[in-house]
């Protein structure tokens, strides 16, 4: 049956001879060229029986990999190695075949049950996607590598209780027994799906095990492989299965299986561990101080971060957990998906909103969440107003954790990260740092855990990787593909007429219209994205593609009411003319940094619902958010004269290849090879370097390159360095130093002090001691990346930078206030020196608020005082100072909540200063100034500048609308004209939840900008709803039942089954047993108790209401 190790070994190795290894090649490079449906005339002399060459091989792999498996005298390893290798072989020379070959759907079966044998379960799906077979058990088999469970039990149910044929020879009715027990098989599957039963797996095992003796006796050849293949299978499932991984790993028995139950019930359920989930979990749900989490794209981090979660509230029943997400994009797509997951298991998640401020509604938000998730300004600014957030977290969560550097956001970021993480290390609160890219990953495993072990890595993603060059030499593109082979498509896209219109010029005429022409051919496999690193060249690029569609190219199939909000939106922050919605209703989608943040939260939600046909972005778009992409065409890696990074090129082309969608993920660097010969060897030598993953840049510590750089100059300028050190610790009050250099430390400085005193105040023992700084910072990144030799020089750089903070602010009430406040510190300084001016602003607004005054003119007015305050003594916050004309403009008009697109019809800026300006620096601002008075004496005071805060970032003139806008309804005009109903006064954000809800469309007078966003916050409650079912108990004559019991439909007869088949009892749905009402229900069993039947359901997000 199975050949011997040594043998299958020997054969293993006769096929690694080149000759063999060619064919392989070349059935790899025809697939390519069958996938992109290229011209038979310009494939290469490739061997005339390819096909049939590749499947002996293929099926000598499987032969000898099952061999090496079920023998176990070996690593299964190899074993699997060559299922994996063989499944490839088999879906490239049939997937894309043209040619109609009779056994092409048996041979890609047998594909899709290698690739899943060997751990490859996306692979596996796409390869049986779109396969019909007329093999009965071959259809059982392909449901449930695709996970359509409820097919592959009606299937399997058609089977199993259909009695069998009363005339069958010796050689049919084996066969029919061997269905019938492979369906029996299958039934069982569900059942251990369900329950994660242990005994299931025996019982299958020795179905199998008694199949395989009969299939060989009776030389039933592709039974006998198939049920090879499935034991394998099995046996890969039972040790994958969430079921056998994570109950070892949860503390709480019922939370687990509750978990696994609610994935396993999802439209696309999940029911295994990834390869690359297999070896961080150990480590993620250890017990140790935390991990790092270095996973390629795709690989499973989120899910590995959600599992430790699960396991944080489950062990520490009153905790929460903080989920800092470097980008706002990214902190609501991470909401939603932790909501799908966490929200049926009554966890509650919450994004806090906004940039670097700090309200009311964040607090309720933290006081009714468990898991909360905000940028690390966010966080910062919570934390340092006295939430008390810090105090209730077990597990903090940082995402895109490589994001490190030489850049003021960065080294900001990098001080807080060292100052949390020292409280977490000293509050026993565990983090977890997830990144793709890290190629140092220990060196941050030592700063976050003090362990430079704590590294969980994986190079496996669900889908391979081709690369590739699309050359454009004015007549034609031609790809051009590193791999084996070196396969290409000569002549991809011609040069020809358009065919439409009144162009001349024929298309493509140049690069940008290759890419853009490239990218609709490949669209035709999947989602392709073009990457530009300008994000001034998107709307170019948009309106190329939109030509290369086509004179009519058809409106895209979005969801309607998503679309709906879209249009919107876009209508009211662009204009119903712009070049980004144009082209969305075409299935192509712009994005950018320069859009409005409501279009982007548009865009990224239109993005999650569905697939689109083409993207267009900048690097915005590959920073965490997570949309599915089969191909990435690089148009142009350059941001003005400068490349972006080897390590954001892979954070971003790593995205190609989507679990369950795509084989193999395509990345394309375009190459204009009309240029200069010198230009065209540029590129390409630019191509190969980052093509080559292996020698991406280390993630460094921003802080250090600031240490680093200030004793480079202090030697440059002939600066003694004690001098210096005692200059500073004197606050520069004495001592000799160049003034340039004197106002760039100062610069430096700026970055670090707010967080430099902020930790002091956490970590010294006295109000003078410093020595915190030692035990801080020598475990900061800064000096784990440091010489050994050059430690002691940046800790007495740190002590007397310190020291200067201290005698400068000698008063702790003083210094509590500046750091709450969040901003730099030399803006915070200023602050506290005109807290008087900002005093009588308030109290003038509060008593002039008081009777018939236009509260909108009264915000207009205090808000331009503070404009005019921040240009004078906080412009240093701002990469450009807005004019204040500009502000003058638009200001009224921004706070009343008038659509942005006509307010740019008045101030060309707008765009620019409300997604800046309006939407973060100024609020940061007001916020800042907010924490300079007390909290209790002045209350009102906080409140005003904390409200008038939120009112300039949104765009809005009161608190209704914006709790409202808090609520979901992402839209400046609906928030401010549902405000207007007294239903939403005075509520809280829950209950603002619940009121749009309970909201009549039909009872009130609404634009229809407010009806679709109250449809579309309506629909995504009712999709989140817990579905409830009712039915009867019940009782039943006959005895001698299992205490269990499914619902099976057959052939529109139903039927009571056992979990294993063997019991089945016909019954007839009536009005009072309305078997109908719940025959396709998945999840749903009846039990034997108190002496009736009772419906229940495994599915958590099934409510079963008590029966009669």
């Amino acid at each position: 049956m199975s050949i011997p190790t040594d043998y299958a070994i020997s054969l293993l190795r006769s096929l690694e001879q080149s000759r063999i290894e060619n064919l392989i090649t070349q059935t790899d490079a025809r697939r390519i060229l069958q996938e992109v449906r290229e011209n038979t005339e310009n494939y290469p002399n490739f061997d005339s029986a390819l096909t049939e060459k590749a499947t002996y091989i293929a099926y000598t792999l499987i032969t000898c990999g099952c061999s090496l498996i079920e023998n176990e005298d070996v690593e299964p390893a190899e074993g699997l190695t060559a299922l994996e290798k063989a499944g490839k072989i088999l879906s490239d020379a049939f997937k894309f075949n043209p040619d109609e070959v009779e056994t092409k759907n048996y041979n890609l079966l047998i594909a899709g049950m290698s690739l899943y044998a060997a751990k490859q379960y996306s692979r596996a799906f796409i390869v049986l996607h779109n396969i019909d077979i007329d093999f009965t058990i071959g259809q059982i088999i392909i449901s449930f590598i695709k996970k359509d469970f409820e097919s592959m039990l009606h299937i399997a149910s058609n089977v199993l209780f259909t009695q069998a044929p009363v005339q069958l020879d010796l050689r049919d009715f084996d066969e029919w027994v061997i269905s019938h027990e492979i369906a029996r098989c299958f039934f069982i599957v569900m059942d251990f799906i369900y329950t994660g039963n242990q005994d299931n797996v025996s019982l299958i095992e020795d179905i199998l095990e008694k199949l395989l003796s009969l299939s060989s006796e009776s030389a039933l050849t592709l039974y006998w492989l198939i049920i090879r293949l499935l034991r394998i299978i099995f046996s890969t499932f039972q040790a994958s299965s969430l079921w056998s991984t994570l109950p070892p790993l949860l503390p709480a028995k019922y939370i687990a299986e509750k978990y696994i139950r609610l994935l396993s019930g999802f439209s696309s359920p999940v029911t295994e561990i990834w390869p690359s989930q297999t070896a961080a979990l150990p480590l993620a749900l250890g017990d140790n101080d935390g991990a790092v989490i270095n996973l390629r794209t795709s690989g499973g981090k989120t899910r590995i971060a959600e599992i430790a979660i699960l396991k944080t509230l489950s062990t520490h029943l009153l905790s929460k957990v903080l989920y800092l997400a470097p980008f706002r994009s990214l902190a609501f797509e991470i909401e939603q998906s932790l909501n799908r997951t966490f929200g049926p298991l009554g966890i509650t998640v919450s994004q806090l909103y906004g940039g670097s401020t700090a309200n009311v509604t964040d607090f309720e938000l933290i006081n009714e969440s468990q898991i909360v998730i905000a940028t690390p300004e966010k966080a910062k600014a919570l934390i340092r107003c006295g939430s008390g957030l810090e105090t209730e977290i077990k597990l903090i969560v940082v995402d895109e954790g490589h994001l490190l550097g030489a850049e003021e956001r960065y080294i900001k970021n990098e001080m807080f990260l060292t100052h949390i993480k020292e409280f977490a290390s000293r509050n026993q609160i565990r983090m977890l740092l997830l990144s793709a890219v890290l190629p140092n990953a220990e060196d941050l495993s030592q700063w976050i855990t003090s362990d430079s072990n704590l590294v969980a890595k994986s190079e496996w993603k669900p889908a391979l990787e081709r690369l590739g060059l699309l050359l454009w030499d004015g007549n034609r593109v031609r790809l051009e593909w590193k791999s084996e082979g070196e396969p290409f498509n000569p002549n991809f896209i011609p040069k020809k007429p358009l065919g439409f219109g009144r162009r001349r010029n024929h298309f493509p005429n140049d690069r940008n219209e290759a890419v853009a022409a490239t990218a609709v051919r490949l669209a035709q496999n999947g989602t392709v994205m073009i990457y530009s690193a300008r994000a001034n060249s998107i709307n170019g690029l948009a309106k190329d593609t939109l030509l290369a569609l086509g004179e009519h190219p058809e409106d895209y199939l979005w969801d309607e009411s998503l679309w709906n909000v879209f249009e919107s939106v876009c209508s009211e922050e662009l204009g119903d003319d712009d070049i980004v919605l144009t082209a969305a209703r075409k299935g192509v989608i712009c994005h950018n940094n320069r859009l409005p943040t409501l279009v982007r939260i548009a865009i990224e939600r239109l993005m999650r619902s569905k697939p689109p046909r083409i993207i267009i972005a900048s690097s915005t778009l590959g920073q965490g958010v997570n949309v599915g992409i089969s191909t990435v065409i690089v148009s142009t890696p350059y941001q003005n004269d400068k490349v972006i990074s080897k390590r954001d090129f892979w954070n971003i082309c790593g995205r190609a290849g989507r679990a369950f969608s795509d084989v193999e993920g395509k990345i394309l660097y375009a190459i204009d090879t009309t240029r200069s010969q010198w230009h065209v060897n540029k590129d390409r030598q630019l191509a190969q370097n980052y093509f080559d993953n292996r020698q991406m840049e280390k993630v460094r510590s921003g802080l250090l390159a600031a240490l680093m750089t200030i004793c480079r100059i202090a030697n440059r300028t002939g600066t003694d360095f004690t001098l210096l050190v005692e200059t500073i610790a004197n606050d520069f009050i004495e001592g000799k130093i160049d003034d340039d250099f004197f106002e760039w430390l100062n610069s430096i400085f700026d970055y670090i002090d707010d967080g430099l005193l902020a930790m002091h105040e956490d970590f010294s023992t006295d109000d003078v001691d410093i020595n915190w700084i030692d035990d801080v910072f020598r475990n900061s990144l800064a000096l784990i990346q440091a010489e050994s030799e050059n430690e002691e020089t940046y800790l007495d750089l740190l002590k007397a930078r310190t020291t200067a903070l201290l005698r400068r602010i000698p008063n702790r009430s003083d210094r509590k206030k500046l750091i709450s406040s969040s901003v730099p510190l030399s803006v915070s300084q200023s602050m506290l020196d005109d807290i008087e001016f900002f005093r009588d602003l308030a109290l003038i607004f509060i008593q002039s608020s008081v009777g018939e005054n236009d509260d909108i003119q009264l915000i207009d007015n205090i808000i331009r005082e503070l404009e005019i305050w921040s240009t004078q003594k906080a412009h240093n916050l701002m990469n450009t100072v807005p004019q204040q004309t500009a502000l003058d403009n638009m200001r009224r008009p921004w706070i009343s909540g008038n659509a942005l697109a006509s307010i740019m019809t008045i101030e060309q800026d707008a765009g620019e200063i409300s997604k800046d300006y309006y939407g973060f620096t100024l609020p940061w601002i007001i916020h800042a100034i907010s924490q300079l008075f007390d909290h209790e004496m002045e209350e009102n005071v906080v409140q005003l500048y904390t409200s008038l805060a939120m009112f300039v970032e949104l765009g809005l003139p009161n608190n209704e609308a914006v709790n409202i806008y808090m609520a979901g309804v992402r839209s400046r005009s609906a928030a401010l004209e549902l405000s207007a109903f007294n239903v939403f006064k005075n509520k809280s954000i829950s209950d603002i939840k619940q009121a749009l809800l309970d909201f009549s469309v039909g009872n009130h007078t609404l634009s229809d900008n407010s009806r679709v966003w109250i449809e579309l916050f309506k629909e995504s409650s009712r999709t989140q709803a817990r579905k409830k079912v009712d039915f009867p108990d019940f009782t039943w004559k006959k005895h001698n039942f299992p205490d269990k019991l499914y619902l099976q439909v057959v052939n529109g007869d139903y039927f009571l089954t056992s979990s294993d088949g063997y019991f089945y009892e016909k019954v007839e749905s009536t009005d009072d047993l309305p078997f109908s009402n719940i025959a396709n229900i998945s999840g749903l069993f009846f039990i034997y108790e108190n002496d009736k039947w009772q419906l229940r359901s495994y599915n958590p997000r099934i409510v079963i209401n008590d029966g009669d």
